[in-house]
């Protein structure tokens, strides 16, 4: 974990505290609190010039931390020549109306004398994004005091305002991430959490979620769930420095039958065009091995090269299960034998995945009558 260093007097120790714990809260850092702190044979030059051994620096600017003469010899090359040097991100947070340089507010400074929550707001932009504050927005306060501001999940929400403010305040999150859930499993859920995020997860059920809680301990997420089942919220509530948000609309939203084909029923799939279009895919599979078993089976087989290629195989057992149910159903032997021949390679010990799995049967997907 990154350090991030306070220069600042032990009469500002309250507000120092409550912006580091703000500050730990969405951020990768762990705040240095006792190295720099200002004491008489150490004042607040001394300990910045120390800081600048860390991954970032902050000097909390008031009447007690400042010097009584601020000697431009003294703090030009550390405030600036050292950061330089050093290439450390330095920053100034006026905590209380004081005297120092002018030239401090031409960096990366930050006012906090006024309004501190908003003051915080601005050093964790910085210090998530140091080539650029991040846009600011005043809008929504409800929700960004309970899952902008700290982490939380928040439920019940319209759709749209969840859209609207995912937008307006995507600059209080590393990533922002919408995952449709109408109609999917856990394993769908979980897998499409991971695909959104750029992350693989070729565990069952219980690992993946674990691999998720992980990720989420260090990485300020907010998720988008639309249309998740009551049952599955405990599944989604992942901790660490992620925050949620779960809509309060129940319907599917409707992808073309057609879209889904022109993705997944080609001899040269696209993984990039193919990935968000699982969910759908996968509730368009299921749907047809009931109402078409054999345009069911030739879509299931395309789904089920997507998902193992991205290493999706708790989703391929179930999609598997539910191919193998509707070729029984239909004492379909030659169906039975190619499924079964795939599930032999397929086992729930995610170790063995990666180096059991065989290339998908029945990949003559190409020429498919889907949307004859």
């Amino acid at each position: 974990m990154r350090s991030l260093v306070f220069c600042y007097a032990p009469e500002d120790e309250t507000a120092a505290c409550e912006l580091a714990r703000f500050l730990e809260a969405n951020l990768a850092y762990r705040v240095a609190l006792e190295e720099c702190r200002v004491r008489p044979d150490f004042d607040l030059i001394d300990a910045a010039e120390r800081a600048l051994s860390a991954d970032a620096a902050l000097v909390l600017l008031s009447p007690a931390s400042v010097p009584k003469t601020w000697k431009r010899e003294r703090w030009e090359p550390v405030f600036f020549g050292g950061a330089e040097e050093f290439r450390t991100p330095l920053g100034f947070a006026l905590l209380r109306e004081c005297k120092f340089p002018e030239l401090f507010r031409r960096r990366q400074f930050f006012d906090l004398s006024q309004k501190f929550l908003q003051g915080s707001r601005q050093v964790k932009h910085w210090l998530m994004r140091p080539e650029g504050v991040a846009s600011r927005t005043d809008a929504f306060p409800e929700l960004r005091a309970a899952i902008a501001d700290w982490p939380g999940i928040s439920l019940g929400i319209a759709p749209d305002l969840a859209r609207d403010f995912a937008s307006a305040c995507a600059g209080d999150f590393e990533g922002v991430y919408c995952v449709a859930c109408h109609g999917r499993s856990a394993a769908g859920i979980l897998g499409d959490i991971g695909y959104a995020a750029g992350l693989r997860l070729p565990g069952n059920v219980q690992q993946n979620r674990d691999a998720l809680v992980t990720a989420c301990a260090t990485n300020r997420w907010l998720f988008v769930f639309e249309g998740l089942p009551a049952e599955h919220r405990d599944l989604v509530n992942l901790g660490g420095k992620s925050s949620a948000i779960v809509t309060s609309d129940e319907s599917a939203p409707r992808v073309p039958v057609e879209d889904i084909g022109a993705a997944f029923l080609i001899s040269t799939r696209n993984e990039a065009q193919c990935g968000p279009l699982v969910g759908p895919a996968t509730l368009l599979t299921y749907d047809l091995l009931q109402s078409d078993f054999t345009e069911g089976l030739r879509l299931g087989w395309a789904l089920l090269a997507v998902l193992k290629s991205a290493g999706r195989f708790a989703e391929s057992v179930e999609v598997l299960a539910a191919m193998e149910k509707a070729a029984r159903a239909r004492n379909d032997d030659m169906a039975l034998y190619k499924i079964e021949w795939e599930q032999s390679w397929t086992s729930d010990d995610s170790d063995a995945w990666t180096v059991r799995i065989l290339p998908t049967a029945s990949e003559e997907v190409a020429q498919l009558n889907l949307f004859e």
